[in-house]
């Protein structure tokens, strides 16, 4: 679901990625995306929506607890619908509640999931508030064995004093990135 409607995204390759230096939002989302489009092109990582898809199936599950009660109040006016209105508005908050979760503990600020010849990889990263420090975290399974890396670095690493992010810091990163988490180790 996911995958189809980024795999009919184009970005324009020959425009640099120009940011507000001071949104760290926005710093953070371009170099997360630099580093997502090193790693399935470059790298040839295939893309994986496991964890997105199945928030979009959450999401799904409450918006039909939602519409079953408003379609049920509809039909039936307030004071015959009322149990099951009660029942339809627990639900959807507590899938809400379920949601978050799900947002705070699994995806855990994931911005790639990732497969290449049976080996798993997962991208994350995290700028704190009134922060300049990028945090990366990269988790990956390697015939079998699990290896991690953590590393923090101030964003004027990859951006320079015109806010734009500089792909060939990105691109050398991410060669230290994936020779780290993907490459097999030598015996």
């Amino acid at each position: 679901m996911v995958k189809q409607i980024v795999d009919n995204w184009k970005v324009d390759d020959s425009k640099p990625v120009i940011v507000e230096k001071y949104d760290k939002v926005a710093v953070k989302n371009g170099i997360d995306d630099l580093l997502r489009k090193s790693f399935t092109s470059k790298h040839e990582v295939t893309e994986t929506f496991r964890t997105r898809d199945t928030r979009l199936l959450i999401c799904t599950i409450a918006v039909i607890f939602s519409g079953v009660g408003w379609l049920y109040d509809f039909l039936h006016p307030y004071p015959e619908s009322k149990l099951v209105l009660g029942v339809c508005s627990f639900s959807y908050f507590s899938i809400v509640g379920i949601l978050y979760i799900w947002e705070w503990f699994v995806e855990k600020g994931t911005f790639f999931e990732g497969v290449k010849s049976g080996n798993t990889i997962r991208l994350s990263s995290y700028i704190p508030r009134f922060s300049g420090q990028y945090t990366f975290t990269g988790e990956s399974m390697v015939d079998g064995e699990k290896r991690e890396l953590k590393f923090t670095k101030c964003i004027s690493t990859w951006i320079d004093d015109k806010g734009t992010v500089l792909p060939d810091k990105i691109e050398s990163e991410s060669e230290g990135i994936f020779s780290e988490l993907l490459k097999p180790k030598k015996q």
